[in-house]
């Protein structure tokens, strides 16, 4: 049973933005200013840790290894650099368009996963997946891919089969699963392709089984343009990387309420919470060319939500 001081310290939390740390508390006053973590790359999207709190980061087409003082080690070359995940104990997940993309060849089938070990080894686990984007792992070597130039989200099984598990989000980015994993929370990045049209929305699948069960929930709009990864807090709210305004928001699923955390991110891509040696109450984010490719740290006051690998 929960104290009631325990009891206490989460509904500040909830509320404010408060984290209870050692009978004292830090309040997070937003927006708040971000910190330029790293700037030595071009271009950068996924952004991921690993089991053992390792910081991986896909840039530059390729995916790289990064220490709490900012040095780089290059992994692994890709066609394009997309989402990262963590899976298992030390190895990542990275999506890769391949050398085409719908935005500019149009429909296609070249993407690839590509499980990318920490001394640099590189195995493709899925193919057949247009444009694969964000990754989020479900355990037991099977996870999920949003193609963001379609509705579809794709489930890829420990053997590499490939199935479609959603069509319930047009175009769908970032995703989190909530603290119970009961409900998958989805970024709606563009309302249309041709021409590029920019969405706020984040949508809710319920999930029985391992599987989406009935029509997508709309969680709320962010008020912004392009939203594009996800992550999750200790108390459940959702993290929002808003690639069109250059904003970092935090969306409440069970009030709606947005919080604006940090703006003059220009063109942030993906966001997660520090682990291992890196500040547990603090964002990593990435910025795409557009942004100069630049990694954030911002300052949240709030741990992140378990990571499923």
């Amino acid at each position: 049973m929960l104290r009631p001081q325990t009891l206490l310290g989460l509904a500040l939390l909830a509320v404010t933005g408060c984290q209870s740390l050692g009978g004292g508390t830090t309040r997070a006053k937003f927006p708040v200013q971000p910190e330029v973590f790293l700037d030595r790359f071009k271009a950068a999207e996924g952004i991921a840790f690993n089991g053992r709190g390792e910081l991986f980061i896909a840039a530059d087409r390729a995916v790289w290894r990064v220490t709490p003082a900012g040095e780089v080690t290059q992994l692994a070359e890709l066609d394009s650099n997309l989402g990262l995940a963590g899976i298992g104990d030390s190895d990542v997940l990275a999506a890769d368009f391949g050398p085409t993309n719908v935005f500019r060849d149009g429909p296609n089938d070249d993407g690839v996963i590509w499980r990318i070990a920490r001394d640099g080894g590189k195995t493709a686990v899925a193919r057949g997946i247009a444009d694969p984007n964000f990754i989020q792992v479900l355990g037991g070597g099977s996870f999920l891919v949003s193609d963001d130039g379609t509705d579809t989200i794709y489930r890829v099984d420990g053997d590499g089969e490939v199935e479609v598990w959603s069509r319930e989000v047009a175009f769908p980015n970032g995703m989190v699963f909530s603290l119970d994993g009961a409900t998958l929370y989805v970024a709606q990045i563009f309302s249309a392709i041709g021409p590029v049209v920019l969405d706020d929305r984040i949508w809710a699948l319920a999930v029985e089984n391992g599987m989406p069960a009935g029509p997508a929930r709309l969680v709320g709009h962010t008020g912004g343009q392009g939203v594009d990864g996800l992550a999750l807090d200790e108390v459940g709210r959702i993290y929002v990387a808003d690639n069109g305004s250059g904003s970092v928001r935090r969306i409440d699923p069970e009030t709606g309420e947005v919080t604006i955390l940090a703006e003059g991110v220009a063109n942030v891509a993906s966001l997660v919470f520090g682990e291992g040696d890196f500040d547990p109450t603090a964002l990593y984010a990435t910025s795409t060319f557009r942004g100069g490719g630049k990694i954030w740290k911002i300052p949240v006051g709030v741990r992140g939500a378990p990571v499923r690998r």
